[in-house]
C-alpha cells in the first residue's frame, strides 16, 4: 500500500510525503526477496531527493538501485532507473551519456511492448536534446512524446508531453503553435491535478510571449506561474519567474515594480543558495562520520576535496549575488533607454556635494531641451524617436569631462552638472558645442536623415542648502529664455555674470 501511494505522491509532485512513505514501505520489504522492488522504492526516493535539491545525494541512491537489480536491469525494472539516470546525466551536461541510458530504456520498452514507458523515455529524451541546444530534435521527440501519451491514454505523463513539446518550440520559433500546445498541457495538468507542471507550462507561454515583445500578455502568464509556484512551494521555479517578470516590467517601463521583483529574485537566490549550501554541508558531514570509523586517511583526505570544492562554490556564489547587486544598483541609477544617468543619479550627485564640498563651492547646470522633437515622435513613431533620443544621449555623453554628470530628465530633457566648468568662457564654449553636436544630422537604417536642434539653459549656483532647487530654477528659467529668442541657441542666466563678478571683486 505504501509502494503505491509513494509513487502516487511523487508524480503529484508531494516529494517530502512520497519520502516518508517510501520509508515505511522499505521497512516491509527486503531486496533478497524483492530486489525489483526494492530497485524502485529507491527510485522513487532518488527521483524526491533529486527534486529537493540534494544531487549528489540522489545520484548515489540511483547507484544503488542499479546494484540491487543485477541483471535484471536489462528487464522491464531497469526502464525506470535507467530513464531517471539519463534525466540526471542531462542535467550535468553528459548528453552523451544521456542518449546511451535513453536508448537502452526505450530498448526495453521496445522489446517487451512497454508503451506507458516509452512516453517518460521520449519526455526526457526532449528535454536533454533542447538542454544541449538541439531544438529540432527536442521538438520531434516531444511530437513522439505526446503521440504517445495519448494514444496510451497517459493522464499523467500528457501534460508533461505538451510541456516539453511547447519550450521546444519557444526555441526554434514556432510561437502560437508552443502556446497551443502549453495551454492543452494546462488542461491536461488540471486533470492530473499536478501544480508543478502547471508551473512549467505558464512559463513557456510568458516566454512565447515575450519572444513576440507581447509584454502585457507576458506578464499575465508569468504571473500565474508565479501563483502556481508558491501555491506549490516550488522555490526554484518561483525564483524563475521573479526573473522574467523583473525583465517584462523593465521592457514596459515599470521600473520601481521590476527593481521589487528583483529583489525578490535576489532574496530568494540568495536563500536558496544558503539552504542548499547548509544541505550539502549537511549530507556531507553525515557520510564522512559514517566513513570515519574505517578510514580516517580517507575521511580526511575527502573533507579537504570537498570542504575546497564546497568553498569554491560558495565564492562563485557569492560572486554571482555581488554581480547582481551591482546590476541592481546600476539599474536604479540610469536611464534604461540611453544609458546615462536618471533623476535618481541628480539626487545622488547633489548628495555627494552635500557631503564633500563646502559651502560656497560653486555648482554649474546647463538644462538642453530639443526642438523638433515631437514632429519626428508624431510622423515616425516612437522607435525613430527613441533612437533620436538614444544619439542625442551618447553625443552629450562625448562632451563630458571626468567627475562631470549627464542626467535625461525625462522626455526629451537633458541635464549637465559639473563643479569644474562654472566661468564664463567654459560654459559659454560647452553650450556652443552642446547645439553644434545635437544639430548634426542622425541616418537610421531604413529611415531619412532626421534633425533635431536644441534649447539650453545654464546657471551657476554656490553649494547650500537651497543648491538643488536654485540651480535647477535658474537654468530652467534661461532654458525658456532660449526658447523665447527663437529656439536652437543657449541662454545663459544672470547667476553666471553674477559669478563672475563675485570673483572679480
Amino acid at each position: 500500500m505504501q509502494f503505491n501511494l509513494a509513487w502516487l505522491e511523487r508524480w503529484s509532485g508531494h516529494y517530502d510525503a512520497a519520502m516518508k512513505l517510501t520509508e515505511d514501505a522499505f521497512s516491509q520489504m527486503s531486496p533478497d526477496r524483492d530486489p525489483e522492488g526494492w530497485s524502485e522504492l529507491l527510485v522513487i526516493k532518488s527521483v524526491c531527493v533529486y527534486s529537493l535539491g540534494e544531487l549528489s545525494l540522489a545520484d548515489e541512491i540511483l547507484g544503488e538501485s542499479l546494484e540491487v537489480l543485477g541483471p535484471a536491469v536489462h528487464g522491464k525494472a531497469g526502464i525506470e532507473p535507467l530513464t531517471v539516470l539519463a534525466n540526471m546525466c542531462a542535467y550535468y551536461n553528459d548528453y552523451d551519456k544521456a542518449q546511451n541510458k535513453l536508448r537502452d530504456a526505450m530498448a526495453i520498452a521496445d522489446k517487451l511492448g512497454r508503451d506507458f514507458e516509452r512516453a517518460h523515455i521520449l519526455q526526457t529524451l526532449s528535454r536533454a536534446e533542447l538542454r544541449n541546444g538541439r531544438a529540432e530534435a527536442a521538438v520531434e521527440a516531444g511530437q513522439a512524446c505526446l503521440e504517445q501519451s495519448l494514444a496510451t491514454r497517459n493522464a499523467v505523463n500528457l501534460p508533461y508531453a505538451y510541456e516539453v513539446l511547447g519550450a521546444a518550440l519557444v526555441e526554434t520559433g514556432e510561437l502560437k503553435e508552443a502556446r497551443r500546445c502549453a495551454r492543452m498541457g494546462l488542461r491536461a495538468a488540471q486533470f492530473s491535478q499536478d501544480h508543478r507542471v502547471a508551473c512549467h507550462l505558464y512559463y513557456v507561454l510568458g516566454l512565447s510571449y515575450l519572444e513576440e515583445l507581447r509584454y502585457d500578455e507576458a506578464r499575465a502568464e508569468l504571473e500565474n506561474g508565479l501563483l502556481n509556484a508558491a501555491g506549490a512551494d516550488y522555490n526554484h521555479w518561483t525564483r524563475n519567474f521573479y526573473l522574467k517578470l523583473s525583465q517584462t516590467h523593465e521592457a514596459l517601463a515599470e521600473h520601481r515594480t521590476a527593481l521589487n521583483y528583483l529583489k525578490a529574485y535576489v532574496e530568494l537566490q540568495q536563500k536558496l543558495v544558503s539552504e542548499e549550501t547548509e544541505r550539502q554541508s549537511n549530507d556531507f558531514r553525515n557520510r564522512l562520520e559514517f566513513r570515519l570509523a574505517n578510514s580516517k586517511a580517507d575521511y580526511e583526505r575527502e573533507l579537504r576535496t570537498k570542504t575546497e570544492a564546497l568553498n569554491l562554490e560558495l565564492r562563485v556564489a557569492n560572486e554571482a549575488l555581488r554581480d547582481l547587486n551591482a546590476q541592481i544598483e546600476h539599474n536604479a541609477l540610469h536611464d534604461a533607454l540611453t544609458g546615462i544617468g536618471n533623476r535618481r543619479m541628480m539626487a545622488r550627485f547633489f548628495e555627494t556635494v552635500e557631503a564633500t564640498m563646502e559651502a560656497g563651492t560653486k555648482i554649474s547646470a546647463i538644462l538642453i531641451d530639443l526642438d523638433r522633437f515631437k514632429s519626428i515622435n508624431d510622423q515616425d513613431g516612437h522607435s525613430i524617436g527613441d533612437l533620436v533620443i538614444r544619439t542625442v544621449a551618447l553625443r552629450l555623453s562625448a562632451l563630458l569631462q571626468d567627475g562631470e554628470t549627464l542626467v535625461r530628465m525625462g522626455g526629451d530633457e537633458f541635464l549637465i552638472l559639473t563643479a569644474d566648468r562654472t566661468g564664463l568662457d567654459d560654459l559659454t564654449a560647452l553650450a556652443e558645442e552642446i547645439i553644434r553636436e545635437v544639430n548634426l544630422p542622425m541616418s537610421f537604417k531604413g529611415a531619412q536623415q532626421k534633425c533635431v536642434g536644441a534649447s539650453a539653459g545654464a546657471s551657476v549656483q554656490e553649494a547650500g542648502p537651497l543648491l538643488e532647487y536654485e540651480l535647477l530654477r535658474t537654468a530652467d528659467e534661461a532654458m525658456y529664455q532660449a526658447k523665447k529668442s527663437g529656439r536652437n541657441t543657449y541662454c545663459l542666466h544672470s547667476s553666471v555674470y553674477r559669478s563672475i563678478t563675485q570673483d572679480a571683486s
